[in-house]
């Protein structure tokens, strides 16, 4: 009666035995016992020889599992270094795109023989710059309208040694000082860097796309708050958009800047000395 009594025993705490978790005094009393009893031994032998089957398919399954897994992964890999590369090939493209139109841009800055006009408006302003430049000399003319009609004309001239800075606003006319000359002479507006690395960096982060503005086929680079359209054939920009904030009556009003340049036209003939008749010299 003792023996059964002490195998119910045994059998009840096999489990526990096979997967370490008994004490020590519970140890030495089952292995005892299994040296007397057949039948407690082959259940201990049915129950390892099951615990190693299910050992094996979990062992398959965390196999099967981790293959899926890394294969998974491998595809990942594979796919974030494609995107990688395309990215990068995608970068060094507008990086060369950029390196060539500042290329033509540099030969067109070096012309000291051009004519230049801007149109410059943002909702119902509108500003046109005329600029005739041949060497030092230039004779540069700014009118500002508002609702069609002029509010202001400026009128800068240089011609050897002699300067003139004359102002015209709200019907009042006056010789200003030469010193007082700011933006009389009207330089060819760029946008692209002569580095490569430099534009390279600046590729990572600024859309291109080919477009056409103005007649012209151009590129156009994409900013948050700005759009600049370069023309491919000179490497100068054609317009300028300054996006601005929304106003009172929720929508925005850009600021836009047309460009028109011609190369080796200007004669001696167009820089001609204004008349300043009328004028007062403001003191």
């Amino acid at each position: 009666m003792n023996e059964k009594k002490d195998c119910k025993i045994v059998q009840d705490l096999l489990p526990n035995y096979i997967e370490n978790l008994t004490s020590e005094e519970t140890n030495l009393f089952i292995k005892e016992h299994l040296k007397e009893c057949t039948e407690c031994q082959n259940i201990l032998e049915n129950m390892q020889k099951e615990l190693n089957i299910d050992n094996m398919k979990r062992e398959e399954r965390e196999v099967k599992y981790i293959k899926k897994f890394s294969n998974k992964m491998k595809i990942l890999k594979l796919i974030i270094l494609t995107l990688i590369i395309i990215y990068v090939v995608i970068v060094i493209g507008r990086s060369f795109i950029m390196t060539s139109l500042s290329k033509k841009a540099k030969e067109n800055l070096l012309n000291n023989n051009y004519y230049a006009k801007l149109y410059s408006y943002q909702g119902d302003s509108l500003t046109i710059t005329e600029s005739y430049n041949k060497g030092e000399d230039y004779l540069t003319t700014k009118t500002s309208y508002v609702n069609g009609n002029q509010i202001q004309k400026l009128t800068y001239y240089k011609k050897g040694t002699e300067e003139l800075f004359l102002t015209d606003l709200d019907g009042k006319k006056y010789i200003q000082n030469p010193e007082s000359m700011v933006g009389s002479h009207v330089v060819p507006e760029i946008y692209v860097s002569c580095g490569f690395l430099t534009n390279m960096q600046e590729a990572f982060i600024t859309g291109i796309d080919k477009t056409y503005c103005n007649t012209k086929e151009c590129y156009v680079f994409k900013g948050n708050d700005y759009e600049r359209y370069v023309d491919k054939e000179t490497g100068l920009i054609v317009r300028a958009i300054e996006k601005s904030d929304i106003d009172l009556f929720s929508s925005q009003i850009d600021m836009i800047i047309d460009y028109e340049y011609k190369f080796n036209v200007v004669q001696d003939s167009d820089i001609v000395r204004p008349d300043t008749t009328g004028y007062i010299f403001n003191e």
